[in-house]
This record gives structure tokens, C-alpha cells and sequence, in this order.
């Protein structure tokens, strides 16, 4: 599970309880969400309080459209008494029932937690059962098409995930011309970060070490 830079300083306590219940945590700075599961599943941690201020300053919907717009089972957690923050905020009920209406109809799942180890179950749960998911597709397809392989093989890159692999070969039409033109990615697709770009590049670019350990400075992705 990789999670954002600015979330393991502010959701300490959920990464803590993450890893107790025995995940492994990556740190990197991410485009979009909190929490990175799988190339195919993110998300985005919402306290109460955040989740209402985000519908009054508009930051939510452009998140939840760029959760969307990356990943192709985005989730955002609302953690906490919504209600509770409902009140002492004084925004109207049926606003924020519209907004999860909208979100809901955008794409976004939601889920709900009372605290913070409620938010690691949950986290924990999504880790789990996109493995098992994988394990059962993997039983079932002994061999997927060439599109699949292709999409696969670019999604699997740092920061790129289904959505915008699909991009790329849009634009690019193979995964070798894609590969070829990585430099460029970064203005092709929206959301790519600097950081993303760089470790992509390492990916690409770094010898192979037949030790199976990495070279000095490549030592953590992450």
C-alpha cells in the first residue's frame, strides 16, 4: 500500500493501526488520493470536518474527478460524525446529502468510519480483497487478450494506473512507442507529477542488478 507524503503526517494514526493489522506502507508523494492499494484502486481519506469544508471551498469534486479520472475504483472514507459536523459548520443538510448524491453518480465509493482504526480496517480490507481478487481473475484467465497485456503493462508504472495506460496507447498506439515517449507523458496525461516522471524514468532507464538489490540512490521507489 502506498500512501501520500502529506497523509503519513497527517493520518499517522491510521497508518500506525495499517500497519499493525500487517501491511506493508510505502511513502511517496501521490498526484491524487491518500492511499494507493493497487494500480486499479485509491483512496481518499475525508475527516468530517475536511469532508464539509471541501463541499463549501469546491476541493472535493475536482479530487473525486481526479480520483476518477486515474483509477478505476476510487473510494473516498469519511471519517468521523458527519452530522456532528453538519451542525457546527451551519451548512444545510440537503447540500451535503447532493454532494454524496454527485459523488456517488460521479463514480466515487463511499464508505464511512468512526475513527481512525476504523479507517485502517477498512484500508486493510480493500488491500485484502484486491489480492484475492487478482488471485481469482488469475485462476480464471490463463491468458488475457493483448490489449489487456498492454494496458497491464503501462499501468503497472508509478502514477499511471488503467485509466491513463488507456490514454497513453490512445495517443501513442503501441506500448513500445509509449515506452519510447515517456519523457512526454507528463504533457500528454493529466495528474502525472514530477516525482512520478523521475520514478519512472529509474524504472526504465536503471541497469538491472541480477543481486536483486538496488543500485545507490535507487534503493526505495518509494
Amino acid at each position: 500500500m502506498v500512501v501520500d507524503s502529506r497523509e503519513y503526517v497527517t493520518g499517522q494514526a491510521v497508518v500506525k493501526a495499517v500497519k499493525g493489522l500487517g501491511c506493508e506502507v510505502v511513502v511517496s508523494t501521490l498526484a491524487v488520493g491518500d492511499y494507493v492499494i493497487s494500480s486499479d484502486v485509491a483512496v481518499e481519506r475525508k475527516r468530517a470536518m475536511d469532508f464539509i469544508n471541501s463541499i463549501i471551498d469546491g476541493r472535493l469534486f475536482q479530487q473525486a474527478s481526479e480520483l476518477v479520472e486515474a483509477y478505476q475504483e476510487p473510494y473516498v472514507v469519511i471519517e468521523g460524525d458527519l452530522w456532528g459536523a453538519i451542525k457546527v459548520r451551519g451548512i444545510s443538510e440537503n447540500s451535503v446529502m447532493g454532494a454524496l448524491v454527485r459523488l456517488a453518480r460521479g463514480g466515487v465509493r463511499l464508505l464511512w468510519s468512526r475513527d481512525e482504526e476504523d479507517t485502517a480496517y477498512l484500508l486493510y480490507s480493500l488491500s485484502t480483497s484486491s489480492r484475492g481478487l487478482v488471485k481469482v481473475m488469475g485462476n480464471r484467465r490463463k491468458a488475457g487478450s493483448i490489449r489487456d497485456a498492454q494496458v497491464s503493462l503501462l499501468s503497472s508504472l508509478p502514477g499511471i494506473g488503467v485509466k491513463r495506460a488507456i490514454k497513453l496507447l490512445k495517443i501513442y498506439g503501441t506500448p513500445l512507442n509509449a515506452l519510447v515517449n515517456f519523457r512526454q507523458w507528463r504533457f500528454k496525461v493529466s495528474g502525472l507529477t514530477p516525482s512520478n516522471a523521475v520514478l519512472i524514468r529509474r524504472i526504465l532507464e536503471t541497469k538491472f542488478n541480477d543481486e536483486g538489490q538496488d543500485q545507490q540512490g535507487d534503493s526505495a521507489l518509494g
